[in-house]
């Protein structure tokens, strides 16, 4: 967990706020290994486009190491405002 957290506060949070993503969290439950944080962006053209730009962008190239590497499990939940 604590090497997932420095890549993640470390690489993936700036490269996030490069491309005008916010960063809404993390939280962490150290006894059973759960990380979550919440991430938004206006999306003018839709979350699937702008997440796809990130992917593609030189700060998340930069990233030193894949993320998933250090993951068990990934869930994406793409929320509308209420």
């Amino acid at each position: 967990m604590d090497e997932f957290l420095a890549l993640f506060h470390d690489h993936i949070v700036p490269a996030r706020k490069v491309m005008d993503f916010e960063v809404l969290g993390p939280w962490v439950d150290r006894e059973d290994g759960t990380f979550v944080w919440i991430v938004g962006h206006e999306a003018p053209g839709g979350w699937e486009a702008i997440d796809r730009a990130y992917y593609e962008s030189p700060g998340r190239s930069s990233v030193p190491r894949d993320p998933k590497e250090l993951l068990e499990d990934v869930q994406l939940k793409v929320l509308a405002p209420a």
